[in-house]
């Protein structure tokens, strides 16, 4: 009976690892470095959360239609130390100051980058980078 169990808690684990290994994804497998991006806009939301957060761009396009973007970003622990504390980010966010984000491109071609860094409009940066 011991074995049954065993055997029966050893098929669920293996079950399992697909779906554990969809649960984190390679930078490499959906971001394309060799497609970098300077997206110019104001931040109209911040999602801080495990692993990774997210920041909400407004974009303009050469047409003038308005695009948002959702940049992926290292986890809050990484954002704070590097100088994208929840201060800064509403400030950014009530001032709607234009800000200038360095980004990868995905893979599949959306509006969807992996954020690099962050120029503010007085020229100051705030890095990102990591993940």
């Amino acid at each position: 009976m011991k074995n049954v169990g065993a055997l029966l808690t050893l098929a669920i684990c293996m079950a399992a690892l697909p779906l554990l290994a969809l649960a984190h994804h390679s930078f490499q497998g959906e971001y394309d470095q060799s497609k970098p991006l300077n997206l110019v806009g104001k931040i109209t939301k911040v999602v801080t959360e495990n692993p990774h957060g997210w920041i909400y761009l407004e974009v303009k396009n050469a047409n003038g239609k308005t695009i948002t973007w959702q940049l992926e970003t290292p986890a809050p622990r990484a954002l704070d130390e590097n100088g994208f504390t929840r201060n800064l980010v509403e400030t950014l966010m009530s001032t709607g100051e234009i800000v200038t984000v360095t980004a990868y491109a995905a893979r599949d071609e959306s509006k969807h980058a992996w954020a690099g860094g962050i120029t503010r409009a007085d020229g100051r940066t705030v890095i990102t980078i990591g993940g």
